[in-house]
């Protein structure tokens, strides 16, 4: 599902955006750099791993502070083999970003025979709420930037967050033959500032239980589910 503000990060473009702490980072831990013996890498390993290591850069000091000298350093290999990978910083840090807010993503149900709309939205809400209770900080920083940037490379990560959000939330409510519909569209990127909200809420403070907040997230889907995007499209 798919806002805070306190100790910002300076982005690629100069503006504030969340501050990506060292715990949110997952994987994360005291190792620096990659912190294994010197062996040829498949890419796509060796590209992971120089986004794990700078995630943990970027954990500790905003954007503009980190140069690209000290991201190979970290990351145990030359600048060069760095800028093979990712040619600018720029390009780096949103391999960072866009790896935030891959993890979680919203579950959906397997398929039971007989299961309405309403039991699988409160399965997927109630499993939705195990699996961000488990990875906090990781979702507590990728759910940040919703909202909250106008660089236009971050923006189209996050457009591209929603809409797969969107997509699951049609498939879990059988929403399949009005999924493209402008309006359908519309009132789940609605849910999902709304579920973005309320998951904050409970994860950053005390103002409403985890049965709370399951409650909201799940009772507010059915309602638009069953009742406010029918009445739309009549």
């Amino acid at each position: 599902m798919t806002i805070t503000t306190g100790n910002l990060p300076i982005s690629p473009r100069g503006r504030a955006g969340p501050a990506i702490r060292q715990s949110d980072v997952p994987g994360s831990g005291k190792m620096t750099g990659m912190d294994t013996p010197r062996r040829r890498l498949p890419p796509d390993e060796r590209r992971d791993l120089i986004v794990s290591a700078a995630s943990r850069v970027f954990a500790e000091r905003p954007y503009d502070e980190v140069s690209t000298s000290e991201l190979a350093q970290a990351c145990g290999i030359s600048r060069g083999l760095l800028s093979h990978y990712f040619p600018t910083k720029r390009d780096l840090y949103l391999a960072v970003i866009g790896r935030l807010l891959g993890a979680p993503r919203l579950p959906t149900p397997a398929f039971v025979e007989g299961a309405t709309a309403e039991d699988r939205i409160e399965e997927a809400v109630h499993e939705w709420v195990v699996m961000v209770s488990r990875s906090r900080e990781t979702w507590l920083a990728a759910s940040g930037f919703l909202g909250a940037s106008r660089d236009g490379e971050i923006e189209r990560l996050l457009n591209e967050y929603v809409e797969s959000m969107t997509d699951q939330i049609c498939e879990i409510a059988g929403l399949h033959a009005v999924r493209e519909d402008p309006a359908v569209r519309i009132a789940l990127h609605g849910y999902s500032a709304y579920a973005t909200v309320v998951t904050r809420r409970w994860l950053t403070g005390a103002e409403v239980t985890r049965e709370q907040a399951e409650g909201l997230l799940s009772g507010a889907l059915v309602t638009l589910v069953r009742q406010t995007i029918p009445r739309v499209l009549a």
